[in-house]
């Protein structure tokens, strides 16, 4: 080797030792206190080898971390025959191992290399590692039975560690497929009660909570349902969570009639239970808000028990302990009564809110459901009377409205005249409301008057153009199609216009090429389609998208 070469490749190696330390002391290589991540190598681990050995090793985590397996195995293969006394070893062996399972050589994983990490080091991490990755393998290729004996082995030895968790979830997955209900709660169990809560463990840990206590509350035993989940939630989300998880088993429950029994005494446990954990001292907001919320989900546990007759004293009680008056309690009542058609209940609800303007506006609302217009309107009336000013426009719109669905136009007219002097920041949005009640009402000529004081180009000149259509004036309709194709956006859709305005007014000839311009300058256009089709079916001129063809 020159000298040069020899410089360079020291120097190269010096580069190379200091950037790995550098990675080393910030933690880079390998999150610091994540020795129990199965398949990485800790940080002491690094630490632990010679600069030869951490090269080599490296190179195969390069290869493997850009899934070339086939080449990762050989350069870890390569560190076990250079280095097979180094404490990289058993690492290097489960990363070999690894490969084969990505390579689909399992067997041999399982036989030649996880194995071999217990046999020769079976004090090592790696050991730990391998024993679970025995059992996960194979579970992945359907040998269920030594899956199944490899990770109750580990759950027993390893208690508490990353694998033991990694093992009772693989479990848990097997015992579902199996529909093997007793194993499945066996493991929810040891996750929920037994098993330490940190980092690795916790998700797993809450999973399970919640899984054992919708098993629990299906099966009707209520109190078990809710010590499962008192290891994962505290009071007050402890109720909450309850009331969550209880409600689907609940529901199932209550489908089927063999189980109709079963579900009231859980409905019954529930919102016993529901009850106590409601805070009695009411003198904060909190407390108040909480109160009402558990009160809620309590009501909700009655709708799902289908016990319709006891909801109306629910809320009724509810209200008494919030004090007597809840706008959106008594929404809810109301709604509920609604859902019932039962609407003279809903609306004496509605007449209840604190804030009398609302409780009008939904008892007009609920005329307009039923089409009563002349008790809607009567009662928008009331509403509008007692607003303040500054807070009647949504009143007065809907008021507008339920007048032009009664078709009373002069009356719609003058409330929006009324709005269009009231509210000037919403002007132009009054005074074409002004012009649809009067398009609506079939008096074309005024609206054309009212949508031409507008500034909503090009909507209103679409509206006048469309009025000008139903009076036969096809002249002006077209003069105002022009002027709206000048937008871009509008284009295709307001030559398609102007070529059934032709046709309207007799002018065939020159409705066909409004009809075939569309089709060749829009031809990707969906307007373009529909007058492709128009063309075929009334003139029986066929073409192709993008250029005229006229058979």
């Amino acid at each position: 080797m020159t000298m040069e070469c020899f410089a360079g490749s020291y120097l190269y190696r010096s580069l190379k030792s200091l950037l790995l330390a550098a990675l080393l002391t910030l933690g880079l290589l390998a999150p610091a206190g994540q020795a129990d991540e199965l398949n990485e190598l800790s940080l002491d681990g690094w630490k632990q080898l010679k600069e030869v050995e951490r090269y080599q090793l490296q190179i195969a985590e390069k290869y493997a971390r850009e899934a070339n397996w086939k080449i990762a195995a050989a350069e870890y293969e390569k560190f076990m025959e250079l280095y097979e006394s180094s404490s990289g070893a058993p690492y290097a062996q489960l990363k070999w191992s690894i490969c084969q399972v990505q390579l689909r050589k399992q067997n041999t994983a399982i036989k030649e290399g996880f194995q071999s990490v217990i046999d020769y080091w079976p004090d090592s991490p790696q050991a730990t590692a391998a024993a679970f990755y025995i059992g996960r393998t194979y579970k992945e290729i359907g040998r269920i039975k030594e899956a199944k004996k490899a990770l109750r082995d580990v759950v027993a030895k390893y208690p508490g560690h990353l694998v033991s968790i990694y093992s009772m979830n693989d479990l848990i997955d097997i015992s579902t497929i199996e529909n093997d209900m007793p194993a499945r709660v066996e493991f929810w169990k040891k996750l929920a009660f037994d098993t330490k809560r940190n980092r690795d463990s916790n998700q797993s840990c809450i999973n399970a909570s919640v899984n054992l206590a919708a098993y629990h509350f299906r099966e009707g035993a209520f109190d078990d349902g809710v010590k499962s989940l008192e290891t994962t939630y505290k009071p007050p989300q402890l109720a909450h969570r309850v009331h969550e998880y209880v409600r689907q088993p609940l529901a199932e429950l209550m489908s089927q009639s063999e189980t109709v029994a079963k579900g009231g005494k859980l409905a019954d446990q529930a919102m016993s239970w529901l009850k106590t954990q409601s805070p009695t001292d009411l003198a904060t907001p909190e407390a108040k808000a909480e109160a009402k919320r558990n009160g809620l989900n309590l009501l909700d546990l009655l709708a799902i028990a289908k016990r319709d007759d006891q909801v109306p004293a629910a809320y009724e009680q509810l209200l008494k302990t919030l004090g007597g008056t809840d706008d959106e309690l008594l929404g809810r009542l109301a709604g509920f009564y609604k859902s019932r058609t039962k609407w003279d209940d809903a609306r004496t609800t509605y007449r209840r809110y604190a804030n009398k303007v609302e409780g009008l506006n939904q008892v007009a609302s609920s005329y307009r459901e039923q089409n009563n217009l002349p008790l809607a309107i009567e009662t928008y009336v009331q509403a509008v009377a007692l607003a303040e000013v500054d807070s009647r426009g949504k009143l007065q719109s809907d008021l507008a409205r339920t007048y032009r669905d009664a078709k009373k136009v002069p009356e719609a007219v003058a409330v929006y005249e009324d709005l269009y002097k009231s509210d000037t920041t919403n002007s132009n949005r009054w005074r074409y409301a002004i012009g649809e009640t009067y398009r609506e009402a079939g008096q074309l000529k005024e609206a054309i008057g009212h949508y031409r004081q507008c500034d909503n180009f090009p909507e209103q000149y679409k509206m006048m153009a469309w009025c000008h259509r139903h009076l036969k004036q096809y002249n002006e309709a077209i003069v105002l199609y022009t002027q709206v194709a000048s937008d871009q956006a509008s284009a295709p859709w307001a030559m398609l216009q102007i070529g059934y305005t032709r046709e309207e007014a007799g002018q065939s000839e020159q409705a066909i090429q409004m009809f075939q311009q569309v089709c060749k300058k829009f031809p990707s256009d969906g307007n373009a389609s529909v007058a492709h089709t128009h063309l075929n079916n009334k003139y029986k001129i066929f073409l192709t998208l993008g250029g005229v063809k006229d058979e």
